[in-house]
Protein backbone atom coordinates (compact mmCIF):
# COMPACT_ATOMS: atom_id res chain seq x y z
CA UNK A 1 0.00 0.00 0.00
CA UNK A 2 2.87 2.38 0.83
CA UNK A 3 4.52 1.59 -2.51
CA UNK A 4 1.26 2.53 -4.28
CA UNK A 5 1.06 5.80 -2.38
CA UNK A 6 4.66 6.66 -3.18
CA UNK A 7 4.01 5.95 -6.84
CA UNK A 8 1.23 8.50 -7.03
CA UNK A 9 1.92 12.03 -8.29
CA UNK A 10 2.75 14.45 -5.50
CA UNK A 11 1.75 17.79 -7.03
CA UNK A 12 -0.73 19.53 -9.33
CA UNK A 13 -4.13 18.31 -10.36
CA UNK A 14 -2.77 14.81 -10.79
CA UNK A 15 -2.12 14.73 -7.04
CA UNK A 16 -5.82 15.09 -6.23
CA UNK A 17 -7.21 13.12 -9.15
CA UNK A 18 -5.00 10.10 -8.56
CA UNK A 19 -5.79 9.90 -4.86
CA UNK A 20 -9.50 10.42 -5.41
CA UNK A 21 -9.34 7.65 -8.00
CA UNK A 22 -7.70 5.30 -5.50
CA UNK A 23 -10.39 6.10 -2.91
CA UNK A 24 -13.21 5.59 -5.41
CA UNK A 25 -11.71 2.33 -6.72
CA UNK A 26 -11.19 1.02 -3.18
CA UNK A 27 -14.77 1.87 -2.19
CA UNK A 28 -16.12 0.17 -5.33
CA UNK A 29 -14.05 -2.97 -4.73
CA UNK A 30 -14.99 -3.18 -1.04
CA UNK A 31 -18.67 -2.52 -1.83
CA UNK A 32 -18.58 -5.27 -4.47
CA UNK A 33 -17.08 -7.72 -1.99
CA UNK A 34 -19.56 -6.73 0.73
CA UNK A 35 -22.80 -6.57 -1.32
CA UNK A 36 -22.12 -8.98 -4.19
CA UNK A 37 -20.21 -11.73 -2.39
CA UNK A 38 -20.64 -11.48 1.38
CA UNK A 39 -24.32 -10.40 1.49
CA UNK A 40 -25.65 -13.25 -0.74
CA UNK A 41 -23.61 -15.75 1.26
CA UNK A 42 -25.11 -14.46 4.54
CA UNK A 43 -28.61 -14.54 3.05
CA UNK A 44 -28.14 -18.12 1.92
CA UNK A 45 -26.83 -19.12 5.35
CA UNK A 46 -29.82 -17.48 7.04
CA UNK A 47 -32.31 -19.40 4.90
CA UNK A 48 -30.73 -22.70 5.95
CA UNK A 49 -31.20 -22.15 9.67
CA UNK A 50 -34.25 -23.38 11.56
CA UNK A 51 -34.90 -19.97 13.10
CA UNK A 52 -37.24 -17.49 11.51
CA UNK A 53 -35.88 -14.30 13.07
CA UNK A 54 -32.74 -14.29 10.91
CA UNK A 55 -34.90 -14.44 7.77
CA UNK A 56 -36.82 -11.45 9.09
CA UNK A 57 -33.54 -9.60 9.64
CA UNK A 58 -32.61 -10.24 6.02
CA UNK A 59 -36.04 -9.08 4.84
CA UNK A 60 -35.74 -5.85 6.81
CA UNK A 61 -32.28 -5.15 5.28
CA UNK A 62 -30.41 -5.47 8.57
CA UNK A 63 -27.26 -7.03 7.11
CA UNK A 64 -27.14 -4.77 4.05
CA UNK A 65 -27.38 -1.71 6.31
CA UNK A 66 -24.64 -3.04 8.57
CA UNK A 67 -22.41 -3.60 5.54
CA UNK A 68 -22.84 0.07 4.58
CA UNK A 69 -20.32 0.84 7.30
CA UNK A 70 -17.59 -0.78 5.14
CA UNK A 71 -17.41 1.91 2.40
CA UNK A 72 -17.88 4.66 4.99
CA UNK A 73 -14.94 3.50 7.11
CA UNK A 74 -12.87 2.86 3.99
CA UNK A 75 -13.50 6.40 2.78
CA UNK A 76 -12.51 7.78 6.19
CA UNK A 77 -9.27 5.82 6.50
CA UNK A 78 -8.13 6.33 2.91
CA UNK A 79 -8.87 10.05 2.98
CA UNK A 80 -6.66 10.58 6.01
CA UNK A 81 -4.03 8.23 4.62
CA UNK A 82 -3.74 9.70 1.14
CA UNK A 83 -4.31 13.40 1.84
CA UNK A 84 -2.47 15.75 4.12
CA UNK A 85 -5.55 17.81 4.92
CA UNK A 86 -5.58 21.21 6.58
CA UNK A 87 -7.15 21.34 10.02
CA UNK A 88 -10.38 23.04 8.83
CA UNK A 89 -10.86 20.60 5.94
CA UNK A 90 -10.01 17.63 8.15
CA UNK A 91 -12.68 18.75 10.62
CA UNK A 92 -15.29 18.96 7.87
CA UNK A 93 -14.39 15.51 6.55
CA UNK A 94 -14.60 14.09 10.07
CA UNK A 95 -18.03 15.66 10.47
CA UNK A 96 -19.23 14.13 7.20
CA UNK A 97 -17.94 10.69 8.17
CA UNK A 98 -19.57 10.99 11.62
CA UNK A 99 -22.88 11.97 10.06
CA UNK A 100 -22.67 9.04 7.66
CA UNK A 101 -21.94 6.63 10.53
CA UNK A 102 -24.87 8.09 12.51
CA UNK A 103 -27.22 7.51 9.57
CA UNK A 104 -25.97 3.94 9.16
CA UNK A 105 -26.51 3.21 12.86
CA UNK A 106 -30.01 4.73 12.67
CA UNK A 107 -30.82 2.52 9.69
CA UNK A 108 -29.59 -0.58 11.54
CA UNK A 109 -31.70 0.28 14.60
CA UNK A 110 -34.79 0.80 12.39
CA UNK A 111 -34.20 -2.63 10.84
CA UNK A 112 -34.10 -4.19 14.29
CA UNK A 113 -37.32 -2.40 15.30
CA UNK A 114 -39.12 -3.61 12.17
CA UNK A 115 -37.82 -7.13 12.74
CA UNK A 116 -39.18 -7.17 16.28
CA UNK A 117 -42.55 -6.03 14.91
CA UNK A 118 -42.53 -8.84 12.33
CA UNK A 119 -41.60 -11.42 15.00
CA UNK A 120 -44.66 -10.37 17.02
CA UNK A 121 -46.82 -10.66 13.88
CA UNK A 122 -45.52 -14.18 13.25
CA UNK A 123 -46.52 -15.44 16.73
CA UNK A 124 -50.27 -15.97 17.09
CA UNK A 125 -50.39 -15.34 20.85
CA UNK A 126 -48.54 -12.01 20.49
CA UNK A 127 -50.41 -10.73 17.46
CA UNK A 128 -53.02 -8.88 19.54
CA UNK A 129 -50.43 -6.82 21.44
CA UNK A 130 -50.15 -3.14 20.42
CA UNK A 131 -46.68 -3.65 18.97
CA UNK A 132 -47.32 -1.39 15.97
CA UNK A 133 -47.93 1.58 18.24
CA UNK A 134 -44.75 0.84 20.18
CA UNK A 135 -42.90 0.51 16.87
CA UNK A 136 -44.10 3.92 15.74
CA UNK A 137 -43.00 5.44 19.03
CA UNK A 138 -39.56 3.78 18.76
CA UNK A 139 -39.16 4.97 15.15
CA UNK A 140 -40.05 8.50 16.20
CA UNK A 141 -37.43 8.39 18.95
CA UNK A 142 -34.81 7.09 16.52
CA UNK A 143 -35.52 9.97 14.13
CA UNK A 144 -35.42 12.46 17.00
CA UNK A 145 -32.08 11.24 18.38
CA UNK A 146 -30.60 11.00 14.86
CA UNK A 147 -31.44 14.65 14.18
CA UNK A 148 -30.04 15.67 17.58
CA UNK A 149 -26.75 13.83 16.96
CA UNK A 150 -26.39 15.23 13.45
CA UNK A 151 -26.99 18.79 14.64
CA UNK A 152 -24.55 18.29 17.51
CA UNK A 153 -21.91 17.01 15.04
CA UNK A 154 -22.42 19.97 12.69
CA UNK A 155 -22.11 22.54 15.47
CA UNK A 156 -19.48 20.53 17.35
CA UNK A 157 -21.55 20.52 20.52
CA UNK A 158 -22.40 17.82 23.01
CA UNK A 159 -25.83 16.22 22.49
CA UNK A 160 -26.59 16.93 26.15
CA UNK A 161 -25.93 20.61 25.60
CA UNK A 162 -28.26 20.58 22.62
CA UNK A 163 -30.97 18.84 24.65
CA UNK A 164 -30.63 21.50 27.34
CA UNK A 165 -31.19 24.20 24.75
CA UNK A 166 -34.18 22.36 23.31
CA UNK A 167 -35.80 22.03 26.74
CA UNK A 168 -35.85 25.83 27.03
CA UNK A 169 -38.20 26.02 24.03
CA UNK A 170 -40.31 23.05 25.14
CA UNK A 171 -43.03 25.24 26.68
CA UNK A 172 -43.58 26.99 23.35
CA UNK A 173 -43.62 23.67 21.51
CA UNK A 174 -46.22 22.29 23.93
CA UNK A 175 -48.41 25.31 23.31
CA UNK A 176 -48.15 25.18 19.51
CA UNK A 177 -48.47 21.40 19.16
CA UNK A 178 -50.97 20.86 21.97
CA UNK A 179 -53.43 18.86 19.84
CA UNK A 180 -50.68 16.66 18.39
CA UNK A 181 -49.26 15.93 21.84
CA UNK A 182 -52.72 15.18 23.25
CA UNK A 183 -53.30 12.76 20.39
CA UNK A 184 -49.92 11.17 20.98
CA UNK A 185 -50.58 10.71 24.72
CA UNK A 186 -54.06 9.37 23.99
CA UNK A 187 -52.55 6.89 21.53
CA UNK A 188 -50.14 5.61 24.18
CA UNK A 189 -53.00 5.32 26.66
CA UNK A 190 -55.14 3.49 24.09
CA UNK A 191 -52.31 1.04 23.42
CA UNK A 192 -51.32 0.38 27.02
CA UNK A 193 -54.93 -0.19 28.14
CA UNK A 194 -55.64 -2.23 25.00
CA UNK A 195 -58.94 -0.42 24.48
CA UNK A 196 -58.86 -1.05 20.74
CA UNK A 197 -57.03 -3.67 18.72
CA UNK A 198 -56.85 -4.47 15.04
CA UNK A 199 -59.79 -6.71 14.17
CA UNK A 200 -62.12 -5.34 16.85
CA UNK A 201 -65.64 -4.38 15.88
CA UNK A 202 -66.34 -0.94 17.29
CA UNK A 203 -69.22 1.52 17.07
CA UNK A 204 -68.35 5.20 17.47
CA UNK A 205 -71.50 7.22 16.94
CA UNK A 206 -69.81 10.62 17.04
CA UNK A 207 -67.55 9.69 14.14
CA UNK A 208 -70.26 7.62 12.40
CA UNK A 209 -67.98 4.59 12.48
CA UNK A 210 -69.40 1.09 12.64
CA UNK A 211 -67.10 -1.69 11.53
CA UNK A 212 -63.79 -3.47 12.00
CA UNK A 213 -60.60 -1.73 13.10
CA UNK A 214 -57.94 -2.12 10.40
CA UNK A 215 -55.23 0.14 11.81
CA UNK A 216 -54.36 1.50 15.24
CA UNK A 217 -51.83 4.32 15.08
CA UNK A 218 -50.49 6.71 17.65
CA UNK A 219 -52.81 9.49 16.50
CA UNK A 220 -55.43 7.88 14.23
CA UNK A 221 -57.56 4.73 14.32
CA UNK A 222 -58.89 3.53 10.96
CA UNK A 223 -62.18 1.64 10.80
CA UNK A 224 -63.54 -0.20 7.77
CA UNK A 225 -67.28 0.24 8.03
CA UNK A 226 -69.69 -2.46 6.95
CA UNK A 227 -70.54 -0.43 3.84
CA UNK A 228 -66.82 -0.79 2.93
CA UNK A 229 -66.04 2.87 3.55
CA UNK A 230 -63.10 3.75 5.80
CA UNK A 231 -63.41 6.20 8.69
CA UNK A 232 -60.36 7.76 10.34
CA UNK A 233 -60.94 8.61 14.01
CA UNK A 234 -58.51 10.72 16.04
CA UNK A 235 -57.31 8.66 18.97
CA UNK A 236 -58.02 11.54 21.32
CA UNK A 237 -61.72 11.38 20.37
CA UNK A 238 -61.87 7.68 21.22
CA UNK A 239 -60.25 8.19 24.61
CA UNK A 240 -62.29 11.28 25.55
CA UNK A 241 -65.66 9.96 24.27
CA UNK A 242 -67.54 6.72 24.75
CA UNK A 243 -67.60 4.02 22.10
CA UNK A 244 -68.74 0.42 21.92
CA UNK A 245 -66.22 -2.37 21.46
CA UNK A 246 -67.75 -5.74 20.58
CA UNK A 247 -64.57 -7.64 21.44
CA UNK A 248 -66.17 -9.06 24.60
CA UNK A 249 -68.97 -10.56 22.52
CA UNK A 250 -66.46 -12.07 20.11
CA UNK A 251 -64.31 -13.51 22.91
CA UNK A 252 -67.35 -14.95 24.73
CA UNK A 253 -68.60 -16.59 21.56
CA UNK A 254 -72.20 -15.52 22.12
CA UNK A 255 -74.24 -12.58 20.83
CA UNK A 256 -77.36 -11.35 22.55
CA UNK A 257 -80.84 -11.42 21.03
CA UNK A 258 -82.95 -8.72 22.68
CA UNK A 259 -86.11 -7.95 20.76
CA UNK A 260 -89.79 -7.67 21.64
CA UNK A 261 -92.91 -8.89 19.92
CA UNK A 262 -95.80 -6.41 20.43
CA UNK A 263 -99.22 -7.90 21.19
CA UNK A 264 -102.64 -6.33 21.04
CA UNK A 265 -103.70 -5.92 24.69
CA UNK A 266 -107.34 -6.54 23.74
CA UNK A 267 -106.41 -10.09 22.71
CA UNK A 268 -105.04 -10.95 26.16
CA UNK A 269 -107.40 -13.10 28.23
CA UNK A 270 -107.82 -16.38 30.01
CA UNK A 271 -106.90 -19.59 28.28
CA UNK A 272 -110.11 -21.04 26.89
CA UNK A 273 -111.10 -24.67 27.11
CA UNK A 274 -110.82 -25.01 23.36
CA UNK A 275 -107.26 -23.68 23.34
CA UNK A 276 -106.38 -25.85 26.32
CA UNK A 277 -107.59 -28.97 24.50
CA UNK A 278 -105.40 -28.07 21.51
CA UNK A 279 -102.31 -27.33 23.61
CA UNK A 280 -102.39 -29.84 26.45
CA UNK A 281 -100.61 -32.57 24.48
CA UNK A 282 -98.03 -30.28 22.87
CA UNK A 283 -94.49 -31.49 23.74
CA UNK A 284 -93.37 -28.02 24.83
CA UNK A 285 -96.46 -27.29 26.98
CA UNK A 286 -97.56 -30.70 28.27
CA UNK A 287 -95.52 -30.59 31.48
CA UNK A 288 -96.18 -26.89 32.06
CA UNK A 289 -99.98 -27.22 31.85
CA UNK A 290 -100.03 -30.38 33.94
CA UNK A 291 -97.93 -28.76 36.67
CA UNK A 292 -100.08 -25.62 36.69
CA UNK A 293 -103.32 -27.59 37.04
CA UNK A 294 -101.78 -29.75 39.75
CA UNK A 295 -100.76 -26.57 41.56
CA UNK A 296 -104.37 -25.33 41.75
CA UNK A 297 -104.81 -23.36 38.53
CA UNK A 298 -107.91 -23.93 36.47
CA UNK A 299 -109.34 -23.26 33.06
CA UNK A 300 -111.79 -20.34 33.01
CA UNK A 301 -115.23 -20.60 31.46
CA UNK A 302 -116.63 -18.00 29.13
CA UNK A 303 -119.87 -17.33 31.00
CA UNK A 304 -118.63 -16.47 34.50
CA UNK A 305 -115.99 -14.41 36.23
CA UNK A 306 -113.43 -16.86 37.64
CA UNK A 307 -113.07 -17.01 41.39
CA UNK A 308 -109.84 -19.04 41.32
CA UNK A 309 -106.45 -18.65 39.71
CA UNK A 310 -106.83 -19.40 36.01
CA UNK A 311 -104.39 -19.87 33.19
CA UNK A 312 -104.02 -16.94 30.78
CA UNK A 313 -103.18 -17.15 27.13
CA UNK A 314 -100.34 -14.65 27.63
CA UNK A 315 -98.74 -16.62 30.49
CA UNK A 316 -99.06 -19.86 28.53
CA UNK A 317 -97.51 -18.17 25.50
CA UNK A 318 -94.55 -17.00 27.62
CA UNK A 319 -94.08 -20.54 28.92
CA UNK A 320 -94.16 -21.83 25.35
CA UNK A 321 -91.54 -19.28 24.23
CA UNK A 322 -89.14 -20.24 27.03
CA UNK A 323 -89.57 -23.95 26.28
CA UNK A 324 -89.11 -23.28 22.57
CA UNK A 325 -85.88 -21.36 23.18
CA UNK A 326 -84.61 -24.05 25.55
CA UNK A 327 -85.10 -26.75 22.93
CA UNK A 328 -83.66 -24.73 20.04
CA UNK A 329 -80.10 -25.92 19.54
CA UNK A 330 -78.86 -22.59 18.14
CA UNK A 331 -79.69 -20.81 21.42
CA UNK A 332 -77.11 -20.92 24.23
CA UNK A 333 -78.67 -22.69 27.22
CA UNK A 334 -75.63 -22.01 29.39
CA UNK A 335 -76.33 -18.27 29.36
CA UNK A 336 -79.20 -16.08 30.52
CA UNK A 337 -82.42 -16.81 28.65
CA UNK A 338 -85.90 -15.49 29.39
CA UNK A 339 -89.13 -14.11 27.99
CA UNK A 340 -90.32 -11.09 29.96
CA UNK A 341 -93.29 -8.77 29.82
CA UNK A 342 -92.52 -5.05 29.58
CA UNK A 343 -94.72 -2.07 30.34
CA UNK A 344 -97.37 -1.52 27.66
CA UNK A 345 -97.17 1.54 25.46
CA UNK A 346 -98.75 2.98 22.34
CA UNK A 347 -97.21 0.16 20.31
CA UNK A 348 -98.98 -2.55 22.30
CA UNK A 349 -97.84 -4.97 24.98
CA UNK A 350 -94.12 -5.82 24.55
CA UNK A 351 -93.09 -9.40 25.13
CA UNK A 352 -89.31 -9.30 25.05
CA UNK A 353 -87.07 -12.22 24.11
CA UNK A 354 -83.68 -12.20 25.84
CA UNK A 355 -81.17 -14.91 24.95
CA UNK A 356 -77.80 -15.54 23.28
CA UNK A 357 -76.83 -17.21 20.01
CA UNK A 358 -73.92 -17.37 17.54
CA UNK A 359 -71.59 -14.39 17.01
CA UNK A 360 -71.19 -14.69 13.24
CA UNK A 361 -73.35 -11.91 11.80
CA UNK A 362 -75.12 -13.81 9.04
CA UNK A 363 -75.81 -16.82 11.27
CA UNK A 364 -77.00 -14.56 14.09
CA UNK A 365 -79.49 -12.75 11.87
CA UNK A 366 -80.84 -16.05 10.52
CA UNK A 367 -81.35 -17.47 14.02
CA UNK A 368 -83.05 -14.29 15.23
CA UNK A 369 -85.31 -14.20 12.19
CA UNK A 370 -86.23 -17.89 12.62
CA UNK A 371 -87.23 -17.31 16.25
CA UNK A 372 -89.52 -14.38 15.52
CA UNK A 373 -90.92 -15.92 12.34
CA UNK A 374 -92.07 -18.81 14.47
CA UNK A 375 -93.44 -16.68 17.30
CA UNK A 376 -95.45 -14.46 14.95
CA UNK A 377 -96.99 -17.58 13.40
CA UNK A 378 -97.85 -19.45 16.63
CA UNK A 379 -99.24 -16.48 18.58
CA UNK A 380 -102.68 -16.99 17.02
CA UNK A 381 -102.89 -20.52 18.48
CA UNK A 382 -103.00 -18.90 21.93
CA UNK A 383 -105.75 -16.46 20.98
CA UNK A 384 -103.26 -13.58 20.82
CA UNK A 385 -103.00 -10.96 18.11
CA UNK A 386 -99.85 -9.13 17.08
CA UNK A 387 -100.32 -5.37 17.35
CA UNK A 388 -99.96 -3.22 14.26
CA UNK A 389 -100.84 0.41 13.62
CA UNK A 390 -103.90 0.92 11.43
CA UNK A 391 -105.59 -2.26 12.58
CA UNK A 392 -106.47 -1.23 16.13
CA UNK A 393 -110.19 -1.26 16.79
CA UNK A 394 -112.02 -0.22 19.93
CA UNK A 395 -113.85 -3.25 21.35
CA UNK A 396 -117.61 -3.10 21.06
CA UNK A 397 -119.59 -2.21 24.20
CA UNK A 398 -121.00 -5.25 25.94
CA UNK A 399 -124.50 -5.18 27.30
Amino acid sequence: MLDLINALPDQGHAYYLSRLGVIAASIIILSFIAFRLLLPALRKAATRTQHGWDDLLIRNKFISRVLLIVPVIAADKLTHLLFDLPEAVDKNVTHLISIAITLVIAGVVLSIINTVRDVFDEIESLRTLPIDNIRQLAVLLVYLFTVIFIVSIIFNKSPLTLLTGISAAMALVLLIFKDVILGFVAGVQLSLNRLVRVGDWIVFEKGKADGDVISVGLTVVKVRNFDKTITSIPVYDLVSNSFTNWRGMQETGARRIKRAIYLDQNSVGYLTQANYERLKEHPLLKDYLANKLADGACIATIDELPSHRCLSNLGTFRAYIEAYLTNKKEIRNDMLMMCRQLAPNEHGLPLEIYCFSETEWLTYEKIQADVFDHLYCVSKYFGLKVFQFGEFKTPANTK
